[in-house]
C-alpha cells in the first residue's frame, strides 16, 4: 500500500513500510541501548578475567599463612577457593577455578603468567590480576615489628582489546576484593594483638597485687613465728628445771632403797616417825595449797596445761599452737604453689581457644579465615611464652619454688615438735600418779605401824620400784629438757624463714610489676605506622580507571565510517539513474553504480586514516597500517550500505542503522547479552573494529580483518547486482 506522500527526490510515492521504519528508529535506538547497557554490573559473569597467583606462603610463628590464596578466593568469590590445595601459585594454565557468585563477579580463571599475557593480547581476558611472590610476606610483615612493616601489592592489567568501560569494571572488582581483605587483616590485627597485650598487661598486674598481699601475709607469719620462738625458750627453761628436780628425786629414791635394810632394823623408830613421813610424802605429792609448793600433781597439771592448753583462745596449748603453725605453713605453701601455677599457666586460655578453632569446636568470627586467626593467636602465644622464659620471670619462679620448699619444711618441723609434747605430758602425769601412790602408802604405813615390821621386805621392794620410777622420771625429764632447745631453735628458724618468705614475695611483687611495665609500649610514630599498615595492608597497583583507552579509538573510527556510509545513501540514490534503460549488462551496471560509493567510501576512509593516527601520535608504520585499514573499511562499508539500500530500500537503511547502534552498544562494554555481542562481532563493523584494535595494540589479527572487509565489500556488490537485475526486470 502506498501513501499520498512524495519523496524528496523523484516522483515515486512513499510506501507505508518506510513510515513504519522511520517511526521505529528512535524506539529501536532506545531499546537496543537499554538492552545492551542497562545495569552492566548484573552481568559481570559474562566478562572473563584471570588470576595469576605467584605468592609464596610464609610461616608466622610456625603457622602457614597463604594470603595469596585468600585474595584469589575473594576475587573469585568462592569461600572454599582460598583453602583449595590446587590453587597453588602458577597453577595449570587456563585452569578454571570458579565463576564466583552469578551476576555479581567476573568469570575468573586461575592461570599462569604466560597464559595471562597471551589472553590479554588476544582479548580472551578483559583483566589479569597478578599476586606477586612476596605478597604474604609483605602483608604479614607487622609480625616482625613496626620497623619492618611493608605494604603488599597486587598488579592489575587490562586488555587493550577489551570493551570501552571494561577497565572501570575490573577496577571496581579488584578494589572490592582488596578492601575485604584489608578489613579482615586490619580487624584481626587490632582486635587480637592489641587487645591480647592489654589483657596480658592486666593479668600480670593482678599477679603483682596478689604477690604484694602474699608478702603482707608472710610478714604476719614471721611475727607469729617469733612469738612461738619466745614461748619455746620459756618451755626450754621449765623443762631444764624439771629435769634437775627429777634427777634429785632419782637420787633420793636410790637413797631410800639403800636405807630399806636400815629401815627394817629401825622399824620401831620408823613407827614413831611414820606419821611425819606420811605428812611429808603427801606434801610432796599434792603440795600444801600455796603457789610456792604445788606438789608433784600441780607440776604435772602445769605441764599438761602447757602442752594441751585450757581450751581458751588465750592458752591453746603447744600442741594446738604447733598444729596451727603446720596448717598455716601448709596453706602458705599451697597459696605459693597456686601463684606459681597461675603464672606458669601463661597462655593456656589462648592455646585452648586456638585448639578449639583448629578442631572446629569453637566457631571462627564471621568472614575471618581460620588460618589467619590461628596464625595471629600463635604469634601472641609465642610472645607470652617468650616472656615467661625471660631470666627475670624464671628468677621469680625459682624464688617461689624456694618459698614453697621452706613452707613445707616449717610445716614438717611443727608436726615433729608437736608429736613429742604428748609423751612429756604423759610422763609428768605418771610421775604425779606415782607420788600419789607414795603418799597413800606412807599414810597406810603410819596407820599400820604395828604391821610395819612384818612388811619390811615388801617395803624394801616398794622402795626399789620407787627408785626405778624416779629413774624413769629423771630420764624422761632429761629427754624433755634435751628436746626443748631444739624446739626453740626450730621456732627461731621458722621465724627467720617466714621473714625471708615475706622478703621474697615482696621481691616477686616488684618483679611482676617490672614485667607488666616491660610489655611493649609503642611510640606515637610506631603506632601511626602500625595503624596505617593494619588498616590498609594491601593495595592494588597498576590498572586504570579510564573509560576510554586504546579500545575507544577503533570503536569511534568504525562507527564514524559506517555513519558516513549510511548518511551517503540517505541522500544519494543507490543505483545508476540509467539502470533500467542502459544497453549494458547487469555486472557492468552494478560496477557503474558502485563507483560513486567506492569513491565516497575511500575519501571518508582516507580522511579518518590520516587524521586519527596524527592525533594519536602513531609512528609511520602503524599510521600506514591504520590508513590502509580505514581506507578498506570505508569502501567496504559504502558497498554494504549501498547494497542494502538498493535491494531492500528503506528496510535496508533501517538494518544498516540498527547495525550502527548494535556496534556502539557492543563496543561500550563486554556485559552485553551474548546474542547481541554475536551480531555485533559478526557484522562488517565487528570486522573493522577487530582490525583497528589489532593495529592500535600492535597485535595480530589485522590481516584476517582485512580479508573479512574485502568479503563484506564483495557481498555488498553482490546485493547491488541483485538490485540491478530486479530493476531491469521491472
Amino acid at each position: 500500500m502506498s501513501l499520498p506522500l512524495a519523496r524528496r527526490t523523484g516522483s515515486k510515492p512513499v510506501h507505508w513500510t518506510t513510515i513504519v521504519g522511520l517511526i521505529l528508529v528512535p524506539l529501536t535506538v532506545a531499546g537496543v541501548l537499554l538492552w545492551g547497557l542497562w545495569n552492566p554490573t548484573e552481568r559481570l559473569d559474562s566478562v572473563t578475567a584471570a588470576v595469576v597467583n605467584e605468592d609464596e606462603p610464609v610461616e608466622v610463628d610456625g603457622q602457614l599463612v597463604p594470603l595469596g590464596r585468600v585474595l584469589a578466593g575473594e576475587l573469585i568469590g568462592s569461600a572454599g577457593s582460598s583453602e583449595d590445595e590446587d590453587a597453588e601459585a602458577g597453577g595449570e594454565s587456563g585452569g578454571e577455578s570458579g565463576s564466583g557468585t552469578p551476576d555479581t563477579n567476573f568469570t575468573w580463571v586461575l592461570t599462569d603468567a604466560d597464559d595471562a599475557e597471551a589472553g590479554l593480547a588476544e582479548g580472551r581476558y578483559a583483566t589479569v590480576v597478578t599476586i606477586p611472590e612476596n605478597f604474604s610476606a609483605a602483608a604479614t610483615s607487622l609480625s616482625d615489628g613496626p620497623e619492618g612493616a611493608q605494604t603488599a601489592y597486587i598488579d592489575v592489567a587490562e586488555s587493550d582489546r577489551g570493551r570501552l568501560i571494561d577497565t572501570a569494571l575490573s577496577s571496581i572488582v579488584t578494589q572490592t576484593a582488596t578492601s575485604v581483605l584489608n578489613q579482615q587483616l586490619g580487624s584481626q590485627f587490632v582486635g587480637s594483638v592489641f587487645v591480647g597485650m592489654s589483657e596480658l598487661h592486666a593479668g600480670i598486674g593482678d599477679a603483682a597485687d596478689g604477690a604484694s598481699q602474699l608478702a603482707d601475709g608472710g610478714a604476719q607469719l614471721a611475727e607469729g613465728a617469733s612469738q612461738l620462738a619466745d614461748g619455746t625458750e620459756q618451755l626450754s627453761d621449765g623443762t631444764q628445771q624439771l629435769s634437775s628436780g627429777a634427777g634429785e628425786l632419782s637420787t633420793g629414791a636410790a637413797q631410800v632403797a639403800t636405807g630399806a635394810g636400815e629401815l627394817s632394823a629401825g622399824a620401831g623408830d620408823l613407827s614413831a616417825g611414820s606419821a611425819g613421813l606420811a605428812a611429808g610424802v603427801r606434801s610432796f605429792a599434792s603440795g600444801d595449797g600455796t603457789p610456792e609448793n604445788p606438789g608433784l600433781r600441780g607440776y604435772a597439771s602445769g605441764v599438761r596445761l602447757l602442752v594441751s592448753g585450757d581450751g581458751t583462745e588465750g592458752n591453746p596449748g603447744l600442741t594446738n599452737y604447733l598444729g596451727g603453725v603446720d596448717t598455716y605453713a601448709t596453706g602458705v605453701g599451697g597459696a605459693l604453689a597456686q601463684l606459681r601455677d597461675g603464672i606458669t599457666a601463661g597462655p593456656a586460655e589462648l592455646i585452648a581457644y586456638r585448639d578449639g578453632l583448629q578442631n572446629g569446636t569453637i566457631p571462627p568470627p564471621q568472614d575471618v579465615p581460620v588460618e589467619v586467626l590461628v596464625g595471629i593467636l600463635d604469634g601472641l602465644i609465642a610472645q607470652i611464652e617468650a616472656q615467661m622464659q625471660s631470666p627475670e620471670v624464671q628468677e621469680q619462679l625459682a624464688r617461689l619454688d624456694g618459698l614453697i620448699v621452706a613452707s613445707d619444711g616449717i610445716a614438717a618441723g611443727a608436726r615433729g615438735y608437736g608429736s613429742q609434747l604428748e609423751p612429756i605430758a604423759a610422763g609428768a602425769e605418771g610421775l604425779a600418779a606415782g607420788a600419789e601412790q607414795l603418799a597413800t602408802g606412807a599414810e597406810d604405813f603410819a596407820g599400820g605401824a604395828s604391821q610395819f615390821a612384818g612388811g619390811v621386805a615388801q617395803f624394801a621392794g616398794g622402795t626399789a620400784e620407787l627408785a626405778d620410777g624416779a629413774s624413769q622420771l629423771a630420764t624422761g625429764t632429761s629427754e624433755l629438757a634435751a628436746g626443748t632447745p631444739e624446739l626453740a631453735e626450730g621456732a627461731s628458724q621458722l621465724a627467720e624463714g617466714a621473714g625471708r618468705s615475706a622478703e621474697g614475695t615482696a621481691e616477686l611483687a616488684e618483679g611482676l610489676g617490672e614485667a607488666a611495665s616491660g610489655i611493649p609500649d609503642y611510640t606515637e610514630a610506631e603506632r601511626e605506622t602500625v595503624a596505617q599498615t593494619a588498616v590498609t595492608p594491601v593495595e592494588a597497583r597498576g590498572g586504570s580507571d579510564e573509560l576510554f583507552n586504546a579500545s575507544g579509538v577503533p570503536l569511534f573510527a568504525g562507527i564514524a565510517l559506517w555513519a558516513g556510509a549510511l548518511a551517503s545513501f540517505l541522500v544519494l540514490a543507490p543505483l545508476w539513474r540509467r539502470t533500467r534503460d542502459a544497453a549494458r549488462g547487469v555486472g557492468w551496471i552494478a560496477l557503474r553504480s558502485a563507483g560513486p560509493a567506492v569513491a565516497i567510501g575511500a575519501a571518508q576512509g582516507a580522511i579518518a586514516g590520516v587524521v586519527l593516527p596524527v592525533a594519536l601520535g602513531y609512528d609511520l608504520a602503524r599510521g600506514a597500517a591504520f590508513f590502509g585499514m580505514a581506507l578498506l573499511a570505508g569502501i567496504a562499508f559504502a558497498l554494504v550500505v549501498q547494497g542494502l539500500s538498493a535491494l531492500l530500500g528503506g528496510l535496508g537503511r533501517f538494518i544498516a542503522f540498527v547495525l550502527l547502534v548494535v556496534a556502539f552498544a557492543v563496543g561500550i562494554v563486554s556485559t552485553v547479552p551474548a546474542g547481541l555481542a554475536a551480531v555485533g562481532d559478526a557484522s562488517p563493523l565487528g570486522s573493522a573494529l577487530a582490525g583497528f584494535q589489532a593495529i592500535a595494540t600492535e597485535a595480530s589479527g589485522a590481516g584476517i580483518a582485512a580479508v573479512l572487509l574485502v568479503l563484506w565489500g564483495l557481498g555488498g556488490l553482490v546485493l547491488t547486482a541483485l538490485a540491478v537485475a530486479r530493476a531491469r526486470k521491472a
